[in-house]
């Protein structure tokens, strides 16, 4: 689960990675969600049996943010 809360505006891009590659099957997310303070949460999770060794990465990019945040 990744889990980002507290920003604004509320154009957000949230993804997951699988040892440095982008997973897009099995993503899926709640979409945003008001906090009622003109900030935003939004949940995106990724369904996947896990491996031994695999390296699951979230990646979040906003426009608050200089560079992404992992």
């Amino acid at each position: 689960v990744c889990s980002v809360t507290g920003f604004y505006p509320g154009d957000i891009e949230v993804r997951w990675f699988l040892n440095g590659q982008e997973e897009t099957a099995g993503v899926v997310s709640t979409g945003l969600v008001s906090n009622g303070d003109w900030t935003y949460q939004i949940l995106v999770m990724l369904e996947m049996t896990p491996k031994c060794g695999d390296v699951y990465t979230c990646q979040v990019e906003h426009s608050s943010l200089q560079k992404p945040v992992i």
